[in-house]
């Protein structure tokens, strides 16, 4: 499995002024705005002086490449070139929110409020309020929402208590500090929106071709919805515009997500770091894992434990969701890499404006231009090389020039010599065309003539098989009429002998008819019975009886019917 580096952070940006200064630089690099018009937005400070020229904006990209920065919209991924300057500049300003009150604003506020809440409280352990001037103060104190200042302020005068003017006063002061600081964050030092990053370093050589720049936002994308899908994401945008033209590397993601949870209106971006931390931690050590408090102070090793495991958790993911397919592995530097002098000063730099680090596309631009220097230099000393030996070659041009003209007068009578030799052939093929036409006609009379005696031979022997064909046949049918004349001579003496027996009956049978009641009859009916056999077929026997019986003769017939009976039976065992 191709093993691969990858570089996950996160920066929170806060209300405050510090906060918003630096949201809004990197807000104005993330959208790539350089119009005149977004350029005379003051960031960073409000002095002249800290303001960036075009020139300094865009040498942070090339300008040529904007084509392949892209934007994630409800309508899908785009590219960033679809949405003018006006567009790019709005939606930083909607990511940035208004600033509705300034930082000293909000902490008087903050303070009035809490002095006022405690004067209250007090006042309420010393007695000094009723019960349902008691219940009244709590259900304001409670109240998470706008509160009619007027109406508490009815209510509260309608109670009988001392000093009361002096008690609403502090009521009334409580609810306007309440209602001017109502969904606003708890302090100015609240995260507004959170900025995460994620990239592939270029010296890992892993393209576009081999990840795109869509899977790279589709897997920030699944991460944030997974984790944080309480926090929407506000702007994430894909840069492919800080490389060499030639480069297919470079390409990397910046997400904003808001630091409000969607469900809640707190901004408790910081405590779902924590909790996400602690549910990792869990999910992987069990109970034995070390979690974080999930109220929020943490100290700075503390604070370092949830930026790396939240690096742990990126890493586990993108492994599974985007690289192991594709037979990758994200893993971290080794240490050795980690605190090398370069890391050091690249992590020292983070805070730095682009422009201002070592690490950048300027640099990148510039070690490139001296790349190419050098290869300018190899090539000088190559093309000298080249033109030395071209010196040599134009020098032996020289050398074979002067011999050029003696071979070519040689050339010329060479030259001659085949022209007449050409003649010479010319003449002689005209002889052999001749020749060759005479000898393909006498071919072609022997071809007819072999032909014309092919076909009568064929003729012949077929005639020659037909009739050797019928002598056969007329020796078959010779053959034919002879078997059968001898079959039909068997036949004949066959049914003489077999008929004999049953004439030799029929005659005593006649007899007996003409002796009939006389002497002789009976001698006669020995006889008849005697011939009466089982060598005689059974419809021959039935026969004989059949003509004894129309004879009349019942003795008989009686005497044939119990012999063959008797014949029956025995050929029946």
């Amino acid at each position: 499995m191709r093993l691969t580096t990858i570089f996950f952070a996160f920066v929170n940006y806060a209300f405050n002024d510090k906060g918003r200064r630096a949201g809004k630089a990197t807000l104005f690099h993330s959208l790539r705005l350089t119009e005149e018009m977004a350029l005379k937005q003051k960031y960073l400070t409000k002095s002249q002086k800290l303001m960036r020229s075009k020139n300094e904006i865009e040498i942070e990209w090339d300008s040529s490449l904007s084509h392949t920065n892209l934007i994630d919209t409800p309508d899908g991924i785009v590219p960033l070139d679809n949405f003018s300057q006006e567009q790019r500049e709005q939606m930083m300003f909607e990511i940035l929110q208004p600033e509705t009150m300034k930082s000293a604003d909000a902490r008087k506020l903050g303070q009035d409020k809490a002095r006022s809440k405690n004067k209250l409280k007090e006042w309420i352990k010393a007695g000094h309020f009723c019960k349902k001037g008691i219940e009244l103060v709590d259900e304001i104190f409670s109240s998470d929402s706008l509160i009619n200042v007027h109406h508490a302020a009815y209510r509260l005068n309608l109670l009988d208590m001392k000093r009361k003017a002096q008690r609403v006063e502090q009521l009334v002061n409580y609810i306007k500090a309440h209602n001017a600081l109502l969904d606003k964050p708890n302090s100015l030092n609240s995260v507004n929106f959170e900025e995460l990053l994620f990239k592939i370093p270029i010296n890992n050589q892993i393209g576009t071709d081999i990840v795109s720049n869509e899977e790279m936002m589709h897997a920030m994308k699944s991460f944030l919805q997974r984790y944080y899908p309480d926090y929407p994401i506000k702007l994430m945008v894909l840069h492919h515009d800080e490389r060499l033209p030639g480069e297919v590397t470079g390409g990397h993601v910046h997400a904003f997500i808001s630091g409000k949870n969607a469900l809640t209106h707190q901004y408790d971006l910081r405590l779902a770091h924590i909790r996400n931390v602690n549910a990792y931690l869990f999910g992987r050590e069990g109970v034995d894992a070390d979690l974080l408090s999930e109220k929020g102070r943490l100290n700075r090793e503390q604070a370092g434990d949830v930026a790396k495991h939240m690096q742990e958790m990126f890493y586990e993911f993108v492994n599974e969701h985007l690289f192991h397919p594709k037979n990758i592995n994200a893993a971290f530097h080794p240490e050795s890499v980690r605190k090398s002098e370069k890391r050091k000063q690249m992590r020292r730099e983070a805070k730095l404006a682009k422009r201002d680090r070592a690490f950048n596309y300027h640099a990148r631009l510039l070690e490139n231009v001296n790349s190419l220097e050098i290869q300018l230099k190899s090539f000088d000393g190559k093309i000298s090389e080249r033109k030395q030996v071209l010196d040599d070659v134009e020098s032996k041009i020289i050398n074979v020039s002067e011999s050029y003209d003696a071979l070519t007068i040689k050339h010329d009578a060479l030259e001659q010599q085949c022209i007449q030799q050409e003649e010479r052939l010319s003449d002689i093929e005209i002889v052999v065309q001749q020749n060759q036409r005479r000898l393909s006609k006498n071919m072609r009379l022997e071809q007819e003539v072999d032909e014309r005696l092919s076909t009568k031979i064929k003729e012949e022997k077929k005639i020659d098989a037909s009739i050797l064909l019928k002598q056969q046949k007329h020796t078959e049918l010779d053959s034919a009429i002879a078997e059968k004349q001898s079959i039909l001579e068997r036949l004949s003496v066959m049914t003489t002998k077999a008929l004999y027996p049953v004439h030799k009956m029929l005659e005593h049978m006649n007899n007996r008819l003409i002796l009939k009641g006389r002497a002789g009859a009976a001698e006669f009916m020995q006889h008849i019975i005697k011939a009466f056999s089982a060598d005689l077929p059974a419809e021959l026997r039935k026969t004989l009886i059949k003509i004894t019986s129309n004879t009349g003769d019942t003795e008989l017939e009686n005497a044939l019917t119990r012999k063959d009976s008797q014949i029956n039976d025995s050929l029946d065992m």
